[in-house]
Parts: structure tokens; sequence; C-alpha cells
């Protein structure tokens, strides 16, 4: 069985660290203006929800133009309507 967790990414241009399991799927990502973040959902076997450990796994948001690094896995892109931007979500790996 399957189930689905929200996570929270700030629209800063810093490296951010999640608690997720290796094997946890992001789905999707929307920015929400309301509250100026981006949320991401991640599907995960609900197995490992509990009593199992996770990794840590980073994330960085780009914007339009910007250098993306080679070690970098494109997850998903989502817009600003308000201001007309772009947010692009990639993982990094090692």
């Amino acid at each position: 069985m399957k189930t689905i967790h929200k996570h929270r990414l700030k629209v800063v241009n810093e490296v951010q660290e999640l608690r997720l399991p290796e094997e946890g799927k992001v789905l999707r990502v929307d920015y929400i203006p309301q509250e100026t973040v981006i949320f991401m959902w991640v599907e995960v076997d609900a197995d490992t929800v509990i009593d199992t450990p996770k990794e840590v796994r980073t994330f960085k948001v780009f914007t339009t133009g910007s250098g993306i690094p080679n070690n970098a896995s494109y997850i998903g892109t989502t817009i600003d309507n308000m201001k007309g931007e772009a947010h692009h979500v990639y993982e990094l790996r090692d």
C-alpha cells in the first residue's frame, strides 16, 4: 500500500534538506502565494512511514535562467501567477 505526504520548500536560493525514504517519488509541486512556499507531494510505501530510517535528500528551487548543476534531477515547475515567475524544483544528487 502507498501513501502521499506533503512537504514544504521555501522559495529561496539555498539548498534545502528533507528527510524522505530513498524510494519516495515526488508526484507534484505547487506554489502557494498566500504562504510564499512550494508544496511538494511525495508518494511513499505506507510501511516506510513509521519506524523506517529516512535519508536526507536535498532539493533546490531555481529561477528561470539560473545555472543548474549537472548533479541536479528535474522534479517539476510551478508558476507564481501574481508575479509571472516560474520556480523549477530539482533534487541534488551526489
